[in-house]
């Protein structure tokens, strides 16, 4: 091990023939990226190259550049991730000890933010698709409900698309919200591609929303990271977010990152035409596995049902049929026998990600791939051989709120046994990696289907981020 470098390791797999359907967007397809010299790039705030966190020059351009491109009143670069604009949105909106409504499967940044604000959360739940067991969207009317009952609630969060691609209807709830004076945060993570080509859902910008933030690098070509915050309207006090993007993001920016992002933005501008031809290589794709009889491609109609508005085709979610294969079965499989690397295992799906930066070549493997498994498990059924049917994942429904989480993090811990805690108040998070949406969040009180959904996704193969050799770390005073 003490041989062991990074860089070796990262060059040697670059070799390799597994092809990317994961993030970062760029899919590292080389021949179409900047062929960079990154070490003789690299500088700090030296003259002539401004600085992020009182742009005056170069940056201030570039990032007015953007908001104009996107469609924002000002937009900022961010070198954090997604993850320094939540928490940057979050604290310029609301102030210690306030009340906040969330989606309930929003990111795990979004959950830190409420613990170190020492905020109150409120809850709306997303709709839940039986079958698959994936999160649809949420509800403007469950939205309003919520204000109206919860006056004190200051700022509200959705993410749309969710991680399956899901869009909700952000016009009508920017609607209810500016109704009652309240700001829209939307964490469109996973849509910084949106708009690019009519085959795509509407930004959340264009439907109105007050905060909107992007990972650049998760769908388009630009390096991981790389993301923007984009405001708009007159319920933001845009000081505060540039205060607090100088809290939450680091002092010494990557000129690099920086640079990526102005060239993913002139890659958007120019190559519109690779656009149209990702939306129309997904279009023939999409109809190909969904031709496949022992695969389940994930479609939703966009009719409103299911709080699905709009979805985004370039997220390939799909599991086999009758509980034939988990999805960390599935996932594996793909891995190991057709060096295909998905983005994610769910206990029942999986998720591939697509970019415009894909070939033809990768979409052709992926479909080969499942067409042989497809056959493979025909040939199964034909013979009547048994397969073993998987539980289906348990879906979690609203958890009983004990302490809010900056409180149950204050409180004595101690470590118990995940399989003897029921009735116990966490003091942990728990949730799968990725996403990353908690499903236990810290003061929340366990039960018995947390249990049981912890004990299909180990029997699955899934790993429960939050845990400790099998233990959780609950409260004290609850034992």
């Amino acid at each position: 091990m003490n041989n062991i470098h990074l860089f070796d390791k990262l060059e040697e797999y670059g070799k390799m023939d597994y092809y990317p359907f994961h993030m970062p967007g760029h899919k590292r397809n080389i021949e179409k990226l900047p062929k960079w010299n990154l070490y003789g790039m690299d500088i700090t705030e030296i003259d002539g190259f401004d600085n992020l966190h009182d742009a005056q020059d170069i940056l201030k351009v570039l990032m007015e550049r953007m908001a104009r491109f996107r469609g924002a009143e000002e937009s900022f670069y961010l070198v954090n991730g997604t993850t320094c604009g939540l928490l940057s949105g979050i604290a310029s909106c609301v102030s210690a000890g306030d009340e906040i409504l969330i989606g309930r499967n929003c990111h795990k940044a979004v959950y830190h933010g409420i613990s170190t604000m020492g905020l109150y959360p409120r809850y709306s739940y997303p709709q839940i698709y039986g079958d698959l067991h994936i999160n649809g969207g949420i509800l403007s009317e469950n939205i309003e409900e919520m204000l109206i009952n919860h006056p004190k609630i200051r700022l509200v969060i959705i993410t749309s698309p969710t991680y399956e691609g899901v869009v909700s209807n952000i016009k009508e709830i920017a609607k209810v919200t500016h109704k009652y004076g309240i700001p829209l945060l939307v964490d469109q993570a996973h849509g910084a591609h949106f708009g690019m080509c009519h085959d795509f859902p509407e930004s959340a910008l264009q439907q109105g929303a007050d905060i909107v933030i992007e990972s650049v690098h998760k769908t388009l070509p630009s390096l991981t990271q790389t993301a923007l915050l984009h405001v708009q309207g007159n319920l933001v006090d845009r000081e505060k977010i540039r205060k607090y993007l100088g809290i939450f993001q680091t002092s010494s920016p990557s000129y690099i990152m920086m640079a990526a992002i102005d060239w993913c933005q002139r890659f958007c501008e120019k190559e519109k035409e690779a656009f149209c031809e990702y939306s129309k290589n997904l279009k023939n794709l999409r109809k190909r596995i969904g031709q496949l009889e022992n695969i389940s491609l994930f479609s939703p109609d966009k009719d409103g049902k299911m709080g699905c508005y709009d979805y985004d085709p370039g997220k390939l979610v799909f599991g086999v049929k009758n509980g034939k294969m988990t999805g960390q079965s599935l996932y594996d499989c793909l891995r190991s026998k057709y060096h295909l690397q998905l983005e994610m295992a769910a206990g029942n799906y999986v998720i591939a990600m697509t970019s415009v930066m894909d070939t033809r070549e990768g979409f052709e493997r992926l479909y080969k791939a499942l067409k042989e498994i497809n056959e493979e498990l025909q040939k199964a059924v034909d013979g009547d051989r048994d397969f073993p049917l998987e539980n289906t994942t348990c879906v979690m429904g609203e958890n009983a709120v004990v302490f809010i989480p900056s409180k149950a993090e204050k409180q004595k811990g101690i470590w118990k046994d995940i399989s003897k805690s029921e009735g116990c108040v966490s003091k942990s998070y728990l949730y799968l990696y990725p996403p990353g949406i908690p499903f236990l969040v810290p003061g929340e009180r366990i039960e018995k289907t947390h249990l049981l959904f912890v004990e299909d996704c180990q029997r699955k193969g899934l790993k429960i981020s939050g845990l400790r050799d099998g233990k959780i770390e609950v409260v004290c005073q609850m034992l």
